[in-house]
């Protein structure tokens, strides 16, 4: 078994500052900005709280309700409406998915994925 590290969420290169770590102790992992995306921060919940709206108050800059956003990976079931079925999912392309295919990562390898985080009131 191999474990591969992963770093995910907003950071200084990926969304310019690190993801929320809130008041009550919860890591709120926001997924990294994408132009392509049919997704934007205002369409995900986290825990009741939409991100759209805690980017604006984090960042001070309203663009960010209707940025796009890269749901990788995509874990949380009450993120977004669900369709009957959906399970959590991690997908690579392009030169990621070459480097673990180069790599030799398969089935019953382990992601163990990281981000930077800060607390905010």
């Amino acid at each position: 078994m191999r474990i591969i590290l992963s770093r995910k969420g907003f950071d200084s290169s990926a969304g310019g500052c690190p993801s929320p770590l809130l008041p009550d102790g919860r890591l709120c992992s926001l997924p990294i900005p994408d132009e392509a995306s049919p997704i934007s921060y205002r369409e995900i919940d986290y825990c009741g709280t939409n991100l759209g709206e805690l980017l604006c108050q984090l960042t001070l800059n309203a663009r960010w309700r209707g940025e796009g956003a890269h749901l990788d990976p995509d874990l949380r079931a009450d993120a977004l409406p669900r369709l009957p079925g959906w399970t959590p999912m991690l997908g690579q392309s392009g030169s990621a998915q070459g480097h673990l295919r180069n790599k030799g990562v398969t089935v019953g390898d382990l992601f163990l994925f990281f981000g930077s985080f800060r607390p905010v009131q």
